[in-house]
């Protein structure tokens, strides 16, 4: 199994479609079918349903593209290990944050060039509530999350290093000087907005005590994929969406959305510092004693 094998894949089931992922990577369809067939002799399983129209997932083909692109990832960060090692550097720290979640990231990471000053670091942008897959992964040997998005995962050390608002976001163009007062109407007149995935253990607290302001039994809410997605549809006009503050204010500058901090509802998430329990590599070790040190000077202030 390599990288090449899995993207060609990966494309096929995502324009399910031979012919279109052929064009995408510049080559020819019978190249692409012989790359397919040896991936699935080599897994022993039928990836795909063909008919002369369209190409569906089998359920092993649906299994292995719901983990394709952390499993290209995870190669692709190995192969790039192996040749840092092969030059004598092995001095690599990976780190991953939704966004600016806290100041102890950035303090930490001045130390740890202090202490490093040859060593490689990496930080990159993920989704929240994946960054644990990705830690488990080996994508990354750092996370920064909230405690709601990690709570399943007996393999990972859950470090808390602070906390966060939650924020009702409105477009500005239907509420130009939102407060809490506004709270009633708007849950009256627009629908809610929320991403699919894991939701804070507050959430239907908040979800109750709106119903309760506006006097209504049901909040009309309407699911999107991502946070950012929230964001999207909130400044185009389409609703109202609960975000963690921080996080969506370091993103976003957008004079279409306002907020409305919601504090007196007990709106808070934990963040937290992951790391995988079986990683205890010296480098690592020492950017988690420099988070822990940060936390308890920040928690005494």
């Amino acid at each position: 199994m390599n990288i090449e094998t899995l993207q060609y894949f990966q494309y096929i089931g995502k324009y399910k479609n031979i012919t279109k992922a052929a064009k995408h990577f510049f080559i020819s369809q019978s190249t692409l079918s012989r790359h397919i067939m040896s991936l699935e002799e080599e897994l022993g399983v039928k990836l795909f349903e063909r008919d002369n129209k369209k190409i569906q997932f089998t359920e092993a083909g649906e299994a292995l593209y719901n983990e394709c692109e952390l499993l290209i990832r995870h190669l692709q960060i190995v192969i790039n290990n192996v040749q840092l090692a092969d030059k004598g550097n092995t001095g690599t720290l990976r780190i991953t944050s939704p966004g600016k979640l806290c100041k102890t990231l950035s303090d930490a990471l001045i130390l740890m060039k202090e202490k490093y000053p040859s060593i490689n670091l990496i930080v990159e942008s993920y989704n929240f509530n994946e960054i644990p897959c990705a830690i488990l992964y080996g994508i990354y040997n750092i996370g920064f999350t909230y405690d709601f998005a990690c709570s399943d995962y007996d393999e990972l050390e859950i470090i808390p290093v602070g906390t966060d608002d939650f924020s009702l976001l409105i477009p500005s163009k239907f509420y130009k000087n939102p407060s809490k007062e506004s709270i009633a109407e708007i849950v009256k007149s627009l629908p809610l907005i929320l991403p699919t995935y894991i939701e804070p253990p507050f959430m239907k607290l908040i979800i109750h005590e709106f119903q309760r302001f506006a006097g209504i039994k049901k909040i009309n809410t309407i699911y999107v994929n991502t946070t950012e997605s929230v964001v999207f549809d909130v400044s185009l006009g389409l609703g109202y969406g609960i975000v963690p503050t921080s996080l969506t204010k370091s993103k976003n500058s957008d004079e279409n959305i306002s907020y409305i901090n919601l504090d007196d509802f007990s709106a808070k998430g934990t963040i937290v510092m992951l790391r995988k329990k079986s990683n205890t590599s010296e480098i690592v070790n020492s950017f988690v004693d420099i988070i822990k040190d940060l936390s308890k000077k920040d928690l005494k202030e």
